[in-house]
């Protein structure tokens, strides 16, 4: 890699961060800032003072420190969700799950249990959400878990079966009974 040791300064919102392109090359290729290497990891400059981006500053100072240190530190006043939307953004959503969850590796997978339904007919769904959430329906209990596979407060519908559920977001799904 020819990572060069150049600082590149960002106006983000109106405030200004400064780092490294050396920081910036642990984002990868897939996010918006390997779009600013060339194939060798050289820092392609445009004599720009700064790059102005018009996105929220304080996630990106959380997401600049994944960057430089490999750990997700979330201050209490930004919510997860715009936090998901920003990450989005700059590419780096796959960056904050590994730093919350580990490393993703299938042979860390393995069965853990079966859950058997409890009268005739009873099944488990499992439906994933366009922001990375899921939720999974067996019986009457709804578990709905966000995109940092956080899980909400569980839905029990009573004695009401539910045999297929619909995603919209993890703060509103939608059951089908029958």
């Amino acid at each position: 890699m020819g990572i060069q040791k150049d600082t590149v300064k960002f106006n983000v919102g109106g405030k200004i961060f400064e780092t490294t392109a050396t920081t910036l090359a642990n984002a990868g290729r897939n996010s918006l800032f390997g779009t600013m290497f060339d194939e060798n990891w050289n820092l392609q400059t445009h004599n720009f003072d700064e790059y102005f981006i018009d996105r929220n500053p304080d996630c990106f100072a959380v997401l600049l420190d994944l960057l430089r240190t490999g750990e997700l530190c979330i201050p209490s006043n930004i919510p997860e969700k715009l936090l998901h939307r920003e990450a989005l953004f700059y590419g780096l959503l796959d960056r904050v799950r590994t730093a919350k969850w580990g490393q993703f590796d299938g042979n860390r997978l393995r069965f853990s249990q079966s859950v058997m339904g409890q009268a005739p007919g009873d099944g488990t769904a499992i439906r994933a959400g366009p922001d990375g959430g899921c939720c999974v329906v067996h019986g009457s209990m709804v578990h709905v878990y966000d995109w940092m596979l956080e899980e909400h407060p569980p839905i029990n519908l009573d004695y009401q079966r539910v045999n297929d559920v619909g995603w919209i977001e993890s703060e509103t799904v939608v059951g089908v009974s029958g």
